[in-house]
């Protein structure tokens, strides 16, 4: 009978060729070949680099200003360098998002665990965050002005929130079951929280993590556009005031790029921890 079981196991699982997945990184790769010919069409169809820039015009833009621009350091801007102002925006984001996301963190899981607590920030965090960030950005530069302070707190402010409303749910969808289960086996609150809790609200929170980076640096380079001394937002402005639409291109598309080489970093330093998960 085993005999048998294992040649009916062998027929299925060896008889036919399972299709093998296409890499991920060559749909990637695909999907960059296919947008990158979609937008030169589009731009030859066009024909005014003032009005659609090919991706050639776009990246000689983004060369031309890297380290520096003598025309915007004559418009009064000292650090006129690409990189320098991108490097200004995310790493402002990033301190922000770093600050909001462990208060949030810590915010959503305690009030999760003390129904007092939830039953004072639940409110406060739901109705906040429902308000559209871009709202409050104008009182923002007006309480801290318009140097990185406001970017700052703004950030931190809307960061704090998603992922405060985030954990906390992911820790109350718990089922009460698997601690009530874990108590049975003599597990107190704590190693209960550290046994159960986090590793099911974990991926949840990564996952908004991710979501709130992303949306940390957007929002920070539009906050730039409002009121801002240095960052990709405050070139964006003046080079769409000048019209220059490559340079504007240039500047979004490679503070895209940095955006998802940071999501690339994150997903790889969790991907230990969330193997389980397959």
């Amino acid at each position: 009978m085993s005999l048998s079981v294992e040649k009916v196991t062998r027929g299925t699982g060896s008889g036919k060729r399972q299709p093998r997945a296409l890499d991920p990184f060559l749909w990637g790769a695909t999907g960059v070949l296919c947008f990158w010919g979609l937008w030169e069409l589009a731009a030859l169809a066009t024909g005014n680099d003032a009005v659609l820039p090919g991706p050639r015009v776009v990246l000689w833009e983004f060369q031309h200003g890297f380290q520096g621009d003598r025309g915007l350091e004559y418009l009064g801007i000292r650090q006129s360098g690409y990189v320098v102002n991108l490097a200004w925006t995310v790493g402002t984001a990033a301190g922000a998002w770093l600050i909001g996301s462990t208060l949030g963190i810590l915010a959503g899981l305690a009030s999760a665990r003390r129904q007092w607590l939830r039953d004072v920030t639940e409110p406060v965090l739901f109705v906040f965050g429902a308000v559209p960030v871009l709202v409050a950005a104008p009182l923002f530069l007006v309480w801290f002005g318009a140097g990185p302070l406001s970017k700052l707190a703004l950030v931190t402010f809307y960061c704090f929130v998603v992922v405060g409303v985030v954990a906390q749910s992911a820790a109350l969808n718990i089922p009460p079951t698997t601690e009530e289960y874990a108590a049975t086996l003599g597990l107190d609150n704590k190693a209960r929280f550290r046994a159960v809790v986090l590793p099911s609200a974990f991926p949840p929170i990564v996952a908004v993590l991710r979501l709130a980076l992303a949306t940390g640096i957007s929002l920070e380079a539009s906050a730039e556009l409002l009121g801002s001394r240095a960052g990709v937002g405050r070139l964006i402005a003046v080079r769409a005031q000048q019209g220059n639409v490559g340079a504007v291109l240039a500047l979004a598309i490679a503070l895209g790029l940095v955006a998802l080489v940071l999501d690339v970093l994150i997903r790889a330093a969790v991907a230990p921890v969330l193997r389980w998960q397959g």
